[in-house]
């Protein structure tokens, strides 16, 4: 006769666990929320702020790197719409600044808001620069002569000064993660014994 074996069970998720879910998904979903947003004024055209640059590094800080990347490719893409550049050039930017911004947070800098200005400033002086040397060197656009004092510029200025209220609208998204690392790691441990 065959002996039957039954399959180990599967533990249950706790109801820290189960919170912790909803948790993390309720925070994703509002950072992508926030995040299209953020595309929002930078519709129409001449200078604006580049909402969407800062919104990424928030997410960039807080999150996991697949989620970055994500986030830089969907901010990236309503960036490139919004702004009339050739499709993905944004996007690859975005990608590359969230998933260094992600690694620089996760190994190196503290999650700061002066870390938060410093890194966002350099992302937008770095696409602005881009910008100029696409339109000017690249390509020679018309109107080259004043594309950095009278657009560029402004425009990283303002996203400077948007920064500060991205920051906080991200801050009680932030403190979501905290409570749900606390929870996880109890979880973790009253799953174990």
């Amino acid at each position: 006769m065959k002996s039957k074996q039954q399959k180990p069970r599967r533990k249950s998720r706790t109801r820290a666990e189960q919170r912790t879910i909803r948790r993390n998904f309720i925070r994703k979903t509002l950072s992508l929320v926030i995040l299209l947003l953020c595309i929002f004024p930078m519709l129409g055209g001449g200078m604006q702020p580049m909402c969407v640059i800062p919104a990424a590094l928030c997410i960039s800080m807080n999150e996991d790197m697949y989620f970055c990347m994500a986030a830089g490719v969907i901010g990236g893409f309503g960036m490139d719409l919004a702004c009339g550049t050739p499709l993905g050039a944004n996007a690859i930017f975005l990608v590359i600044v969230s998933c260094a911004v992600c690694l620089l947070f996760e190994e190196i800098l503290r999650r700061s808001f002066l870390h938060y200005i410093l890194l966002t400033a350099a992302a937008v002086f770095a696409q602005a620069g881009l910008t100029y040397l696409f339109r000017t060197v690249i390509f020679r656009t018309a109107g080259r002569e004043v594309l950095w004092e009278r657009y560029l510029l402004p425009s990283a200025l303002w996203t400077l000064a948007a920064a500060v209220v991205i920051w906080l609208l991200y801050l009680p998204l932030s403190r979501l993660l905290t409570k749900r690392v606390r929870s996880m790691d109890a979880a973790a441990i009253r799953r174990d014994l």
